[in-house]
C-alpha cells in the first residue's frame, strides 16, 4: 500500500513539474502536457573553446551537443522567450545568452544552472560576447544600445548609445581593447575602456547582421542584408574587400588561421548556401549546399577542421574543411531535438475512451498520441497534401481524416492501416464528422458542397449543394437527425440527414463561418467566424441566443464540454478561450501557443482540453474547474504575506512569503503568483521548510508577469501552519498593485488534489504629500508617460492630476514643469526611449511654439524648455529612410516603418517579384518624424488592389517621399 501511495505522489510530482517525456521545455499556465515540441527556430551557434561542445541558441533555449558524436547533452531553459545569441567564456566553464525576453543570462556550462541574470535592456538582446579575459560581457540589443556587464558582480559597467537602429551583432577584438557593433547600415568601433566611439565604418546599404574580428585583430568582417560580406581594416576603417552572395547575408566567421571566411545566407527562397572565401584573394573556395532554410549562423571549430552552420529551421550541419576541392563534405547533421509534427497542426480529436489523441497537420500526416504518456503511438501516412480535419468514430475503432488532396481516408486506429479512401470532392476537404451511430460520415469541402458517405462501403450517399461558398465545417446533432454546415458564404445551414433537404439557414455573421458544434443536448449550436465572434443559436427557431465577443481575430474552432456548460474556442489571435454558455462570459483564457490556434477538442470526462496550432504543437490543458469546481478545504488558507506593503522606493527589494494555515496532510503544492511587471521585477523564489525533509522544489518558472511554484515530497505529509515558499521582487516603478494567487493546488500522500482558500497581497498608493512634482500618474517616477498625460489633458479645467502647478487649468506651463522634472532625471531625451513610441516631432514643435508666448524665466521652466528642444531634435530624423517591415515573414498583415527628415507627400507602392504592381498606399502629406511603431507606420493588410489576399512569396515595397525613393523586400509566408 505504501508503495502505491508513493507512486501516486510521484506521478503528481511529474505532472506538477511538467517533466513528462513529451515536454521538452516550460509549459504555459494551465497546460499539463505538450505533444511534440512544436516549431524550433535556430538563431546562433558557437563552439566551446576546447571544441568539444556546440551550443545552439534557439526558440526553446540553449541546446548543447557533443561536437564529435552529435549527441544532445543538455537543453538549458529559463528564458521566457527565444534565445537569440550564445557565447562561451574563454575557460569554457560558463555560457552567456541573450534573448527576446530582453535579458542576458549566465549559465554553468556543465550543469545548465542559472548563475546570474543581467537586466537593463528594454528590447530583445540580439548578440552577446565575452571579452578575451572573461571579465566582461558585451550585449547588443534592439533597444539601440550596447552594454558592458561585469561578470563577477552582474552590474552594468557602461552603456554605449548613439545608434539610430537595432544593434544586431557585437564582437571583441582579440586584445579586448575594441568592440565592434553592427546594426542599421553601419559598423561602429568602440573603445572598451572608455566606452567612446572610435570609428564608424560605412558602405553597407542595408542592415549589418554580423561582425567578426580576424584572429590577429587587423581585419574586421561584416555580413549585411545588402547581399555582401565586406572586409575592413580594423585600424583605419577602410574597406579592403567585398564578397557577394545572391541574397541577405546573416552570419560571418573567420577560420582560426585567418585564411578563410565563412558566410551564411539568410534567404529561404533565393539562397540557402554557406560560402567559404579566401581572405587574401577574395576567391570563393567552396559553396556548401544542403540547408533548406535561411542560414542564420556559421562558425569554425577551434582547430579549423570543421565548419558548423545553423539554419532557421533548427538544423545544424557540420562540414569537413577540405581545401582544393569544389565543395566541402557534409560530415554530420545534428538533430534539432524536434519531435512530433513538422508543420502546422490543423485539427485535434480525442478518442471516445479518452486514451488516444489524433492530430492532422500541414506535414501531410495524421499522428496518434497516448494521452497519458504524451508519447507518439503511430504516424498515419498516405495523404499527399495537408490534413485539415480528423474525427474518431463513436466506437473509437476508426479515424477519418480530410485533406487538401481532395480525399477522405478511413484508418484502423489499432493498426494504423488505411481502410478506405473516399473520393468525389473536387476541391479540398476541410472538415469530417461521424454521425452518432457511426454509419455515416459528413464532409465539408472547398467545392461548396457537403457530402454524406456510407462508412461501411465508402460510397457517396448524398451531395448537399445549397451553399454558395466553400464549406469549412460540419457537425451532427446528438440524435443524428440534423447536420449543421458552416460556409464562406457567411451562413450556417441545417440539413435533414435522411432527405438531404435544407431545414434552416442561420444568418448574422458578417464574414465566413469557420466552425460549428452542437451542444450535448442538441438545443444549441455554436459557430465561430472570421468576424472574430462566436454565436449561439437556438436550433429549433434558428434565432441567435447569445454572442460571445473577446477574440481579436478569426475564430477557427468551437467545441462544447461534455456537460454543455462550457464552450471552448480557438482563434488566430493565438489564444484558446473558455466561455460560460449560460452567461456568455469569458471564464478563462489559455495562452501559450505561439501562433494561430486551429482546433480544440474536449476529453470525454471534460477535464482536459486539447488544442492544435500553427506552432506545430498540441497542448493539453487542465480545465477541471471550468465546469465542476475543485473541492475547497474551507479550513485551509494559502496567502501572501505581508498582505499590505506601504509605497516602496524604486530599486527596493520586497520579500513575500507564501503562507499556509490549517494545512491538512500536505505532501505537495503548486501556485501561480501574478504580479504587475510594470511595477515589479521577479528576482528569485525558493522553497521553505513546510514540507518534510527531502522535498523536491522545481525551479520557479517566470513568464512575464507570472511566477509558477511547484514542490512535492515523497517522504511524508505536513499539517498545521507554516511557510511554503518565499518570493523576492525588485521595485521598478512606484505604483499601487496587487500580487494575485491563482492555480493553487495542494496534494496529499495519496496524490489527491484540493484547492484551499487564497488571500492576495497589495502594494499601497502614495499619499498626495509623497508624490513627486511632475509625477502625474503617481507611479513614483517622472517619465515620458507623465508628459504625454499632461499633453492629453491640455485645456482641461477643474481638479486634474495633470494640473501640476494647481492653477485650475492644464496648460503649457504644466507641460514645461514636467519637462523640467524630466531634465533632472537624465542628461538628454535619448535616455527616454519610450519617447519614440509615445510622441511625435509635430507634437513637440507645437508645444515649443506655445512656450514662446509665455514669459517663463524660472530655472525649472528653462530646464523644461531645454529638454523639449532636445526632445524635438531626438524625434526629428537626420535622414529619410525606409525600414524593414514587421513582422516578416507575415500573415496576413504587416507594418512598414520609415523616417522622414522633412515634411513630404508619402506614397508606398508594393510590387510582386515580377515587377507587377500589387497595391498603392497613399499616405498623404506627412510631417517630419519617425513612423516606426504600429500606431504610426504604414499598414498593409496583405491584399491586392482588388481586395484579394496575395499569395506567399517575395514582394518589394517602394517608399516615395518628396524627392526620396527607396525599395526593400518582404517575405509573405502563409
Amino acid at each position: 500500500m505504501k508503495t502505491t501511495l508513493i507512486f501516486r505522489l510521484f506521478l503528481f510530482a511529474i505532472s506538477l513539474f511538467t517533466f513528462l517525456p513529451h515536454t521538452a521545455f516550460g509549459l504555459p499556465e494551465g497546460a499539463v502536457a505538450r505533444l511534440g515540441t512544436g516549431k524550433i527556430f535556430g538563431y546562433h551557434i558557437t563552439y566551446s573553446p576546447d571544441g568539444k561542445l556546440l551550443a545552439v541558441a534557439n526558440s526553446i533555449g540553449i541546446r548543447l551537443y557533443d561536437a564529435q558524436s552529435g549527441e544532445t547533452l543538455n537543453l538549458i531553459t529559463g528564458h521566457t522567450d527565444s534565445v537569440l545569441s550564445v557565447s562561451f567564456s574563454p575557460d569554457g566553464q560558463t555560457i552567456v545568452s541573450g534573448s527576446r525576453d530582453n535579458t542576458v543570462r549566465l549559465w554553468d556550462a556543465q550543469t545548465g544552472t542559472l548563475k546570474r541574470r543581467f537586466l537593463g535592456h528594454t528590447d530583445s538582446v540580439n548578440s552577446v560576447s565575452f571579452s578575451p579575459d572573461g571579465q566582461t560581457i558585451a550585449s547588443g540589443s534592439r533597444d539601440r544600445t550596447v552594454r558592458f556587464w561585469d561578470v563577477q558582480t552582474g552590474l552594468e559597467k557602461k552603456k554605449l548609445t548613439g545608434r539610430t537602429g537595432f544593434v544586431n551583432s557585437v564582437s571583441f577584438s582579440p586584445d579586448g581593447q575594441t568592440l565592434a557593433s553592427g546594426g542599421s547600415y553601419d559598423i561602429r568601433l568602440w573603445d572598451v575602456q572608455t566606452g567612446l566611439e572610435k570609428k564608424k565604418l560605412t558602405g553597407h546599404t542595408r542592415s549589418v547582421n554580423s561582425v567578426s574580428f580576424s584572429p590577429d585583430g587587423q581585419t574586421l568582417a561584416s555580413a549585411s542584408g545588402d547581399d555582401t560580406v565586406r572586409l575592413w581594416d580594423a585600424q583605419t576603417g577602410v574597406e579592403k574587400k567585398k564578397f557577394s552572395h545572391t541574397s541577405d547575408v546573416d552570419s560571418v566567421s573567420f577560420s582560426p588561421d585567418g585564411q578563410a571566411i565563412a558566410s551564411g545566407c539568410g534567404s529561404a527562397h533565393f539562397d540557402t548556401t554557406v560560402r567559404v572565401w579566401d581572405v587574401q584573394t577574395g576567391v570563393l573556395k567552396q559553396k556548401l549546399t544542403g540547408h533548406t532554410d535561411s542560414v542564420f549562423s556559421v562558425v569554425f571549430s577551434p582547430d579549423g577542421l570543421t565548419l558548423a552552420s545553423l539554419s532557421f529551421n533548427g538544423t545544424v550541419r557540420l562540414w569537413d574543411r577540405l581545401w582544393g576541392v569544389e565543395a566541402a563534405v557534409e560530415k554530420q547533421k545534428l538533430s534539432s531535438g524536434h519531435s512530433g509534427h513538422t508543420d502546422s497542426v490543423f485539427s485535434v480529436s480525442v478518442s471516445p475512451d479518452g486514451q488516444t489523441l489524433a492530430s492532422g497537420s500541414r506535414d501531410n500526416t495524421v499522428r496518434l498520441w497516448n494521452v497519458q504518456t504524451g508519447l507518439e503511438k503511430k504516424i498515419l501516412t498516405g495523404h499527399t497534401e495537408e490534413v485539415r480535419s480528423v474525427s474518431f468514430s463513436p466506437d473509437g475503432q476508426t479515424l477519418a481524416s480530410g485533406s487538401y488532396d481532395n480525399t477522405i481516408r478511413l484508418w484502423d486506429v489499432q493498426t494504423g492501416l488505411e481502410k478506405k479512401i473516399l473520393t468525389g470532392h473536387t476541391d479540398w476537404v476541410r472538415s469530417v464528422s461521424f454521425s452518432p451511430d457511426g454509419q455515416t460520415l459528413a464532409s465539408a469541402s472547398g467545392d461548396d458542397t457537403v457530402r454524406l458517405w456510407n462508412v461501411q462501403t465508402g460510397l457517396e450517399k448524398k451531395i448537399l449543394t445549397e451553399h454558395t461558398g466553400s464549406v469549412f465545417s460540419v457537425s451532427f446533432s446528438p440524435d443524428g437527425q440534423t447536420l449543421a454546415s458552416a460556409s464562406g458564404d457567411d451562413t450556417i445551414r441545417l440539413w435533414d440527414v435522411q432527405t438531404g433537404i435544407e431545414k434552416k439557414k442561420l444568418t448574422g455573421h458578417t464574414s465566413s463561418v469557420l466552425s460549428v458544434s452542437f451542444s450535448p443536448d442538441g438545443q444549441t449550436l455554436a459557430s465561430g467566424s472570421h468576424d472574430s465572434t462566436i454565436r449561439l443559436w437556438d436550433v429549433q427557431t434558428a434565432a441567435e441566443k447569445r454572442r460571445l465577443t473577446g477574440h481579436t481575430s478569426s475564430v477557427l474552432s468551437v467545441s462544447f464540454s461534455p456537460d454543455g456548460q462550457t464552450l471552448a474556442s480557438a482563434s488566430e489571435d493565438d489564444t484558446v478561450r473558455l466561455w460560460d454558455v449560460q452567461t456568455a462570459a469569458e471564464k478563462r483564457r489559455l495562452t501559450g501557443h505561439r501562433d494561430y490556434v486551429y482546433s480544440v477538442s474536449f476529453s470525454p470526462d471534460g477535464q482536459t482540453l486539447a488544442s492544435g496550432s500553427e506552432d506545430q504543437a498540441v497542448l493539453l490543458w487542465h480545465v477541471m474547474g471550468t465546469n465542476v469546481p475543485l473541492p475547497i478545504i474551507s479550513a485551509t488558507t494559502v496567502s501572501l504575506s505581508p498582505a499590505s506593503v506601504p509605497p516602496p522606493a524604486i530599486g527596493e527589494q520586497l520579500n513575500f512569503s507564501l503562507k499556509i494555515t490549517r494545512g491538512q496532510n500536505v505532501a505537495g503544492y503548486q501556485a501561480t503568483v501574478r504580479f504587475d511587471d510594470t511595477a515589479l521585477r521577479h528576482v528569485e523564489s525558493s522553497n521553505s521548510d513546510y514540507l518534510p525533509d527531502g522535498a523536491f522544489f522545481a525551479p520557479p518558472v517566470v513568464e512575464k508577469n507570472l511566477v509558477k511554484l511547484n514542490a512535492a515530497s515523497l517522504a511524508g505529509e505536513t499539517s498545521g501552519d507554516g511557510t511554503l515558499a518565499t518570493l523576492t521582487f525588485e521595485v521598478v516603478a512606484v505604483k499601487p498593485s496587487t500580487l494575485t494567487l491563482s492555480n493553487v493546488l495542494l496534494t496529499n500522500g495519496a496524490g489527491a488534489t484540493s484547492a484551499p482558500q487564497v488571500e492576495n497581497a497589495e502594494i499601497t498608493e502614495r499619499s498626495e504629500s509623497e508624490k513627486l512634482t511632475g509625477d502625474v500618474n503617481g507611479d513614483g517616477t517622472v517619465n515620458i508617460a507623465d508628459l504625454v498625460l499632461v499633453a492629453s489633458n491640455l485645456g482641461q479645467t477643474g481638479p486634474n492630476a495633470s494640473d501640476v502647478n494647481a492653477d485650475g487649468v492644464v496648460n503649457i506651463a504644466d507641460l514645461v514643469l514636467v519637462a523640467g522634472a524630466l531634465g533632472t532625471t537624465a542628461a538628454a531625451p535619448s535616455l527616454h526611449p519610450q519617447a519614440l513610441e509615445m510622441l511625435t516631432a509635430t507634437d513637440v514643435k507645437h508645444w515649443l511654439t506655445q512656450v514662446q508666448q509665455l514669459n517663463l524665466i524660472d530655472a525649472t521652466s528653462q530646464r523644461g524648455i531645454l529638454f523639449l528642444q532636445q526632445l524635438l531634435a531626438t524625434l526629428t530624423p537626420k535622414e529619410t529612410m525606409l525600414l524593414p517591415n514587421f513582422p516578416n515573414p507575415f500573415n496576413p498583415e504587416t507594418w512598414i516603418p520609415y523616417h522622414l527628415a522633412k515634411d513630404a507627400e508619402v506614397t508606398l507602392h508594393i510590387y510582386a517579384v515580377n515587377g507587377q504592381a500589387v497595391r498603392t498606399l497613399t499616405l498623404g502629406h506627412q510631417p517630419a518624424g519617425m513612423y516606426q511603431n504600429r500606431s504610426r507606420a504604414a499598414y498593409w493588410d496583405g491584399k491586392n488592389k482588388f481586395g484579394e489576399p496575395v499569395a506567399s512569396g517575395l514582394y518589394f515595397y517602394t517608399l516615395t517621399a518628396g524627392d526620396f525613393t527607396a525599395t526593400r523586400k518582404m517575405l509573405i509566408r502563409k
